[in-house]
């Protein structure tokens, strides 16, 4: 037997992929323009969590309550988390990397300027953990980063999130089979 998947399951979490991409851009741009350095921060890694959360918790329950009848297989859930949570790496990557490259185009100096400070601040407890050699990897390491690299990174994050997210709502969500 078959699965037959709503088409009207995919337009709608596509629109909600969409309201989750812009959400993330929007949280990363006032993060940034707050001088918060959102692409290290764990408060703005953890406002994508929530806001990829809460979009695909709504898009789910939409789903369930005003297109399929009150009805929600776990397969819903998950493809609806799957298209919400990659629509919003993909197209918040996009971004990322169109705001280091043109947006702002001395991002990456200012990127690594930022990562050798932090690094310093925290040189004793590298060393204390690691060893001094860690620590000059870690700083002779900074001169690899790629604007491509650091946009797969935001890419896998998004992904992550999305992906320990979407079992727990198609759980919680879905009916009862009788």
């Amino acid at each position: 037997m078959a699965i037959k998947v709503n088409p009207r399951l995919t337009k709608l979490a596509g629109a909600y992929g969409l309201m989750s991409a812009g959400l993330t851009i929007v949280a990363f741009l006032v993060f940034y323009f707050m001088g918060q350095e959102p692409w290290r921060n764990l408060f703005s890694l953890i406002m994508d969590v929530i806001l990829i959360g809460l979009v695909s918790f709504m898009a789910t329950k939409d789903f369930r309550d005003n297109v399929n009848g009150g009805e929600l297989r776990f397969y819903h859930g998950m493809t609806i988390g799957f298209i919400i949570y990659t629509a919003t790496a993909l197209l918040f990557s996009l971004f990322f990397l169109l705001f280091i490259t043109v947006i702002i185009p001395d991002f990456m100096d200012m990127y690594r300027v930022s990562m050798v400070d932090f690094l310093e601040g925290r040189k004793d407890f590298i060393i204390a953990n690691g060893s001094e050699e860690s620590y000059q990897k870690q700083l002779t390491g900074l001169n690899d980063v790629s604007a491509t690299g650091l946009s797969l990174s935001a890419f896998g994050k998004k992904i992550i999130s999305g992906l320990f997210l979407a079992p727990v709502f198609s759980i919680v969500l879905r009916t009862p089979q009788h």
